[in-house]
């Protein structure tokens, strides 16, 4: 694993659109809202294979899953009228009915803001097509709340930045990003913490710009925070060298033989086992690191559940916490020790 690739997890783009004529979503009745999911998914149909997930339809345990892996956001599971179409792949998702009409996303892993953009376009052209969006000539496309107004994007990038939050950095660099008109956020966007040091980096400007300027300008953003990183983790080591050697290794331990782990340890212990595989330290071989990523999401409670075939009917109800945890200590040892070894 490169040194960028320890520190950027993963690329999204996200447009917000509204079909022309119709109420926002908090005031569009419930028939037509179930219409714009079938005209969504009927317009995406003969571009690929896609999986149409009704939130009323659905049960618990398939909507946590998809909000741990960041496809659907945890308002969409509290709209009777809300919906998901994803493709086979994971990349992309089309929210419908959450704050908009239609929200469209790209995710992908690592740095790839611009070809994140190229996918969603194709998507939104695709759908577009198709519905016609609620668009003004001087303000740009219309969105329920003002601050999406124009090109209706947020291009974000998720990201691990260990040795900025154990320096004591990381409020400086939020500083300097919000002077960039950026937001930094937790790890499932607004109003959540940035478990295991992973935050997300967005633009908050989406009037009076272009789709290409705010990639761009992202992208120059990330790479300064990239750099940070690097510097603050030679220094932490120069400084800590002993005491970061110490904690890697006692996360390695308990992460390989705990019989019980909670998510919020798991996080914390993993996050010093990806800082030990940075190659600058070297004191964690990955000898595959797309796996060790998944294992992140994996352990999350709904993942882990659901990777465990507990549940019965999708009810998160018949395993309890406890349970679920010595579930999660089982498969991360299991997995851990598969996709790499301490040094």
């Amino acid at each position: 694993m490169n040194a960028d690739g320890n520190i950027v997890i993963s690329s999204r783009v996200r447009l917000a659109r509204n079909v022309e004529g119709l109420p926002f979503p908090h005031k569009l009745r419930y028939e037509r809202a179930a219409v714009i999911a079938k005209e969504v998914y009927d317009a995406l149909a003969p571009t690929g294979t896609y999986n149409l997930y009704r939130v009323a339809n659905s049960g618990e345990l398939d909507l946590d899953v998809l909000k741990e892996k960041h496809l659907i956001s945890a308002d969409l599971l509290h709209t009777d009228n809300g919906a998901a179409i994803i493709n086979d792949s994971e990349t992309v998702s089309v929210m419908i009915n959450e704050e908009d009409h239609i929200r469209e996303q790209c995710i992908l892993r690592g740095l790839g803001l611009e070809k994140a953009y190229e996918q969603i376009n194709a998507v939104d052209d695709a759908i577009g097509a198709k519905i016609k969006y609620a668009f003004d000539e001087r303000l740009g496309y219309l969105t329920c709340c003002p601050t999406n107004v124009g090109t209706g994007m947020r291009a974000s990038v998720m990201l691990f930045l260990p040795a900025l939050a154990l320096t004591d950095s990381i409020e400086n660099c939020v500083s300097a990003v919000s002077r960039l008109n950026m937001t930094v956020r937790g790890v499932y966007g607004e109003g959540s913490k940035a478990e295991g040091f992973i935050y997300q980096v967005s633009n908050c400007k989406t009037l009076g710009v272009g789709e290409s300027e705010i990639v761009s300008s992202v992208t120059k953003c990330i790479d300064s925070l990239v750099e940070s990183e690097l510097m603050a983790r030679d220094r932490l080591f120069h400084a800590n060298g002993a005491q970061i050697r110490d904690k890697v290794q006692r996360a390695w331990g308990l992460l390989t033989n705990a019989y019980s782990l909670s998510t919020e340890e798991f996080m914390s212990l993993m996050a010093f086992v990806k800082l030990g595989a940075y190659e600058g330290y070297g004191l964690i071989e990955l000898r595959d690191a797309d796996r060790f990523e998944k294992l992140i999401t994996e352990a999350q409670p709904a993942n882990i559940i659901n990777i465990s075939g507990k549940a019965l009917d999708g009810d998160m109800r018949s395993v309890t916490a406890s349970q679920r945890d010595i579930l999660r200590a089982s498969y991360v040892a299991k997995t851990l020790k598969n996709v790499a070894s301490r040094k």
